[in-house]
């Protein structure tokens, strides 16, 4: 049932005054409002109610001897054999009158029969107190927040390489990596009290996935080889996903923080679905919506934190660590511990130790203050790394600590090789101009200006994978403006009297840069169009919205797009796609006309070049090979040699820190080995065995 992947992944790179470690290469694998303020609902909670520990118990610092399957967890037959009794289980006192009246039944009756047992980071923790964090507003920045409570079949540990159980006790694969069966948790049970089964892994592939009402094209994800996954239930805990392909890599998607569950309380959505009501598109016209569609769509999304944005969201059953209290608002979040949930600590006591998440809309220039003023308890997406020397100045007075974890990169620049301007088409498919343009950036006064000296020069390219080299991170990123004129020079762009050169039709070579400030700062775009003038290439920057910037992209309609999520291994072994044109679906980087070919089998689009149709190939395969294989490494190696002869994305600066701010108050908060959205932010590092101190 284990398939372990195996890493090795050390280097490190002093940082300022601090040591700060940097992933150069995951491993060969064995098988994601308001104006501020402090209203009093915020005001930080002493945790009063105390987990009365009478003996020692295993935890991460302090094993005691005790060996499990997965790392820092176990199965509780596992676990009560090392300890040799039955585990008594405690639940937080918050629950203690609910169940007293009559509305909760007992801890027992309310946790699976074989609950998972984990080990915390430090310590037993203590009950009680809110976790206090800000996002921008309802679903804008808040994958942060989300990743505090989620949870899905498997996990990725916080080595970032191995996949543990979690909602899943236990999976095998077929030789062929063509099925899977998953074990799920007996007697688990929805936050609404009523039973987790196979039935609800069943809805969400066949009544939802599959539905071609609701979802007219199956995801890539969850079509491979050309044909939807099938779902097989054996029992009300057994059930297979079978593939027309092998797909090792599938586990990956699943554990390394998609924000998403493959699974769907049928019990609760049944209602709202046409399949299983036949009143339901009546239903959905007397509350105000179209269709059943759209009505159901605001009671389920992938996007797990869209269900929490609205007041639908109160009714939906969540296995999550905490569920919506309260109505959401433009101002604020409040989420409360499960009563449900399905994890134990090792002394007993059910999972989460903290009451509540509170999540509060702020604008940015507000999160410093905050942050400052004691007022939060774990920061880190979109926190600029320009902020950290104030942050790091203030840590005594605001009672935090502030990591620089590694996990970012610096912005990447892509041309557009089918722009319709065939003039600029040619010029930005010609990799002699491409080349020139990356020799002609200063990266090192880019670094010093804008990241404080704290990145690395290097293009940009997978990170944390086995086949990137230090050659590939270094190929072309040297300052040699005269060598970037040579280049230009051959192209037979001549510059005219005013310095800038000039295209094949006599007009000037302009680029119009349009750019969001999600992705870059104006900062960066004007020293690098400086850059890119000083040898003959007139830029005209303008900022947009990144709204406007992805519908511009989707229509083939830019010269420069930036919006690259740069892959890491794990969400790469899921979505190859991320590497090969167009880079993206929610804001194509360039290639949709040789897409839209490749989709339609020639029917649409325009017919890509040759290098084009091998990445698309090697994509393919890449799915269907098993991570750290040899095949695996030769496909790696030539999807990143294609794309640097190719020079398709253009990086800057790499290994870029991201500030994360931790309250000192919070406890068994392990050191963040790494501060990114692929790797679920929080998700590795286990936020429901935080608790307060204090």
């Amino acid at each position: 049932m284990k398939r372990v992947i195996q890493s090795s992944l050390f280097v490190t790179l002093a940082l300022f005054t601090l040591a700060v470690f940097f992933y150069t290469g995951l491993p060969n694998f064995a098988i994601a409002g308001g104006t501020g303020g402090k209203p009093p609902e915020v005001e930080p909670e002493v945790p009063k109610k105390v987990v009365e520990v009478k003996e020692e118990y295993p935890i991460v610092a302090k094993p005691m001897g005790f060996k499990s399957e997965w790392p820092q967890q176990f199965e509780l037959g596992e676990y009560e054999k090392q300890l040799g009794r039955k585990l008594i289980f405690n639940e937080n006192p918050m629950f203690a009158k609910q169940v007293q009246a009559g509305k909760l039944t007992r801890l027992e009756k309310r946790l699976p029969e074989e609950p998972l047992v984990v080990m915390p980071y430090d310590e037993i923790g203590k009950y009680g107190g809110t976790l206090r964090g800000a996002s921008k507003a309802l679903e804008s920045g808040t994958s942060e927040i989300l990743s505090w409570r989620q949870v899905n079949l498997v996990r990725l540990g916080d080595d970032l390489h191995t996949i543990v159980p979690n909602v899943a006790k236990a999976w095998k694969w077929n030789d062929d990596y063509t099925e899977i069966t998953f074990w799920l948790r007996k007697g688990h049970k929805w936050s609404d009290g009523k039973p987790f089964t196979t039935d609800d892994v069943l809805f969400y592939i066949n009544d939802i996935i599959k539905n071609k009402e609701y979802s007219p094209v199956v995801t890539s994800y969850w079509n491979i080889g050309g044909k939807p996954v099938e779902v097989e239930k054996t029992d009300d805990v057994t059930f297979k996903f079978k593939f027309a392909e092998p797909y090792p890599g599938f586990l990956f998607y699943l554990g390394a923080g998609g924000y998403f569950a493959a699974y769907a309380p049928k019990h609760f959505l049944k209602e709202y679905h046409i399949d299983y009501n036949i009143n339901a598109e009546k239903l959905a016209r007397e509350n105000g919506f179209d269709d059943w569609v759209t009505y159901f769509s605001v009671h389920w999304s992938k996007w797990k934190d869209t269900l929490t944005s609205s007041p639908y969201g109160l009714g939906v059953p969540t296995l999550e660590s905490h569920i919506l209290e309260v109505e959401p608002n433009t101002q604020r979040r409040i989420f409360i511990a499960n009563p449900y949930y399905f994890k134990v600590d090792t002394a007993g006591n059910q999972l989460p130790y903290i009451d509540k998440h509170h999540e509060r809309f702020l604008q940015e220039e507000v999160w410093n203050m905050e942050i400052m003023n004691g007022n939060l308890d774990q920061k880190a997406q979109n926190v600029s790394l320009s902020t950290y020397p104030v942050l790091k100045e203030n840590e005594k007075k605001g009672n935090y600590r502030v990591e620089l974890p590694p996990g970012q990169t610096g912005a990447c620049v892509v041309f557009n090789q089918t722009h319709k301007d065939p003039v600029l088409r040619k010029i930005y498919s010609d990799v002699r101009f491409l080349q020139a343009m990356s020799l002609a950036m200063n990266r090192g006064e880019l670094n010093e200006v804008i990241l404080l000296g704290l990145a690395k020069a290097e293009q940009a390219l997978p990170l944390n994978v086995p086949f990137v080299t230090d050659k590939d991170k270094n190929y072309m990123i040297e300052y040699n403006p005269a060598r970037a004129n040579q280049l230009l020079d051959r192209m037979g762009l001549r510059k005219g009297a005013d310095g800038i050169r000039l295209r094949s039709d006599g007009k000037p070579v302009t680029i119009l840069w349009e750019y969001s400030t999600q992705f870059t700062g104006s900062e960066f775009v004007a020293l690098v169009s400086d850059y890119w003038k000083a040898v003959g290439v007139n830029v005209v920057a303008k900022e947009v919205t990144t709204e406007t910037l992805r519908n511009k992209a989707k229509d083939n309609n830019v010269d420069i797009n930036m919006e690259w999520d740069v892959p890491y291994e794990p969400n790469l072994i899921s979505d190859p796609g991320l590497y090969r044109p167009p880079y993206s679906d929610i804001c194509p980087l360039m290639g949709v006309p040789w897409r839209d070919w490749i989709d339609s089998n020639g029917e649409r689009g325009e017919e890509p070049p040759d290098w084009v149709k091998r990445l698309h190939e090697l994509g393919k395969e890449f799915k269907t090979v098993l991570p750290g294989s040899d095949r695996y490494m030769e496909i790696g190696r030539e999807m990143v040699r294609i794309n640097l002869e190719h020079m398709t994305i253009i990086g800057t600066n790499g290994e870029r820190p991201n500030p994360t701010v931790i309250s000192n108050r919070l406890g068994n908060v392990t050191k963040w080995s790494i501060q990114n959205y692929n790797y679920g932010r929080t998700y590795p590092f286990r936020a429901d065995q935080w608790y307060f101190k204090e």
